[in-house]
Parts: C-alpha cells; structure tokens; sequence
C-alpha cells in the first residue's frame, strides 16, 4: 500500500461513510497524536505500516464495528476499560445512571454493596466503588 497524508487518509474515511470524529479518533490512536495533532498536520504522510492499519480499521468502522471495539478500549467515567465484542459498550446513559447511584449512595455511613449484574462490561460496580469510599464491590476491577 503506498503512503497516504493524513488529509487523504480522512478523505478515505470519508468516502467510506465512515463519520469525521470516528475517523480522526481511529487515525489518533493509529499514530499515536491527537485530534488536534492531526488537524494541524493533516498533510504529514503516514508510514506504510500506518497506512495499513488505518484503513484496515476505517474499513471496519465503514462495516458496522463500533471504535471501541476496534481500538479495544472505552473510556467509562474516567476509567478505561478494556472491551471487545463480547462486552457490551458503555453508554452515555450509563454515566448518569452512575452519578445517580453515588448521589443515592452519598452520606451512608456504612458500606453499601452495589450489584453489576447484567449490565454488559461489569463498569457501573467499578466506577462507584471509585469514586465513593463506602462502596464495596465484587464485581469486575
């Protein structure tokens, strides 16, 4: 495969139907810089290496694949989590159901158990437990 710039590797994705944020967020984790990076040099070439695996991924994003699983982390209230297609993906709704359970568990004085049961990637159990000294969990860490 020969080199492309980044501004043709996002004119691929483009072409590809593959959205502008999904993109730039799987040309960032491929070279290693940030969206920011990227759009100020959207005229560096990528390594052929990279231009193969930038494409193999925009293809795959282009079939259905969500990023996450592509790049085989989500970030879940601060924590990152590992997943692939056996795990279900966290969703935004997921982040208030979480501030809504530390918001009910704040000002109980003694350990509360919290149960993830059922909810795809086992983060709810985890991120409470983090972010509230009176949880305990045995869930997923």
């Amino acid at each position: 495969m020969s080199m492309l710039t980044i501004a043709e590797a996002l004119a691929q994705a483009r072409s590809l139907g593959v959205d502008r944020l999904d993109a730039q967020l799987l040309l960032a984790a491929c070279t290693q810089r940030s969206r920011a990076w990227l759009i100020a040099h959207d005229d560096t070439a990528l390594a052929p290496p990279q231009t193969d695996t930038c494409l193999a991924w925009l293809r795959r994003r282009a079939a259905g694949e969500p990023v996450a699983y592509i790049l085989g982390e989500k970030e879940f209230h601060g924590l990152m989590l590992t997943v692939n297609a056996s795990v279900l993906v966290p969703r935004p709704d997921t982040e208030t159901l979480v501030d809504w359970a530390i918001e009910l568990l704040r000002g109980r004085p003694t350990p509360s158990q919290v149960v993830d049961l059922g909810t795809g990637s086992g983060a709810i159990a985890p991120r409470d437990q983090a972010r509230h000294a009176a949880v305990s969990s045995d869930g997923p860490r």
